[in-house]
């Protein structure tokens, strides 16, 4: 794909990442840490796939003015003004909003892929060939997301119904966010819905229109008070208008209402990583006992199966017939408990942070 001088990238890198505590804290958010295994951070990974096919002065991060020096630490080829820094979490439609007010004022004919930094992605050559083609049809005011063929019936993706999961490229009829066990198990058997990437493809004009047209008053938060970039303004702007602001989806109030969404049924391999359970099925084909190792120097696994092994401490682990459990290690804590109960996760995190203050936040 030819890198043209039109096509822009937004990696969108705010997130806490808490439902993978506690290696990942607000410290020290996932996309910052090698959840994978291959020796690059998430958002080191996601840089250099998407820096193969757009140039790297048309790529802008999005993330948390507490994390920049992270980012420049691990991308150190970033231009620093290619940086939104916020002061505080709204969500994705405001960090995508400023964005693309940013990259219009640049270039005009710009379009833009909008994509987490958190995801894991493979068969490369399919997504670059989907993207390509995402590009290619995003013109007429029409607004691009890619759909992933569900493998079952997931309670913490989002959905697009379409009239056919068989077609490459249709006009989304309907998102549904999150749904129940009972309405996911029916989306499953009516071979009518994908699940929702979050990876959108819109030129700034088709993007910044539907802001006009669904979020007015947002729209003319911005406008009005961000006339600038890269200024003293941009400073005030983040520091006193920014957090007044709502905190609203992308999704919930552009995609949802806009009669221009359209989808492409992806070819790529792809996972948002959500969740250990998530990592686990992710990573899991690769071990014929299907125990998955990440950051440990070496493994001794006797009778031990279905573990996930994580820790960013150098040293051997030893599991003697211990089975479908997760182990976290770090230089704070160990955490050893039944991926059955991984729900518990959140409850044990506000317990040692009751007990123990918000070091373990």
């Amino acid at each position: 794909m030819k890198k043209d001088k039109n096509f822009y990238a937004l990696i969108l890198a705010g997130g806490l990442g808490s439902r993978f505590w506690p290696a990942s804290k607000e410290s020290l958010p996932k996309q910052f840490i090698d959840l994978t295994g291959s020796g690059k951070t998430l958002i080191q990974e996601t840089f250099i796939r998407i820096q193969k096919i757009i140039r790297i002065e048309n790529i802008f991060i999005s993330t948390n003015e507490k994390y920049k020096e992270l980012v420049l630490k691990q991308i150190p080829e970033i231009n620093s003004n290619n940086l939104i820094c916020e002061q505080v979490k709204r969500n994705t439609a405001p960090s995508i909003l400023y964005a693309s007010l940013k990259i219009s004022q640049i270039n005009k004919k710009s379009k833009v892929i909008v994509l987490p930094s958190d995801h894991y992605i493979k068969k490369l050559n399919e997504f670059y060939k989907n993207v390509e083609h995402a590009f290619s049809v995003s013109k007429s005011d029409r607004l691009v997301t890619f759909g992933i063929n569900p493998k079952f019936p997931s309670t913490n993706y989002g959905y697009i119904k379409v009239k056919n999961t068989r077609e490459s490229f249709q006009k989304v009829l309907r998102f549904t966010e999150k749904p129940g066990r009972q309405l996911a198990e029916k989306f499953l058997r009516s071979n009518m819905y994908f699940w929702n990437s979050g990876i959108f493809i819109w030129s700034t004009e088709s993007i910044l229109n539907a802001f006009k047209i669904f979020e007015p008053d947002l729209m003319k938060s911005f406008q009005s008070n961000l006339r600038s970039f890269d200024s003293d303004e941009e400073v005030h702007f983040f520091k006193i208008i920014f957090p007044k602001i709502k905190s609203l989806s992308i999704d919930y109030s552009i995609l949802e209402k806009a009669q221009n969404t359209y989808v492409i049924k992806s070819d790529f391999q792809w996972s948002d990583l959500g969740t250990w359970e998530s990592l686990f099925e992710t990573l899991s084909k690769k071990n014929l006992k299907k125990n998955i190792n990440i950051g440990f120097k070496e493994n001794y696994l006797s009778s031990s199966e279905g573990n996930i092994m994580f820790s960013d401490q150098k040293k051997i682990i030893i599991l003697d017939s211990l089975q479908d459990h997760i182990i976290v290690n770090n230089k704070e804590m160990l955490m050893i408990i039944p991926r059955k109960k991984i729900e518990s996760i959140q409850d044990l995190k506000e317990a040692l942070i009751k007990r123990f203050g918000n070091d373990f936040n």
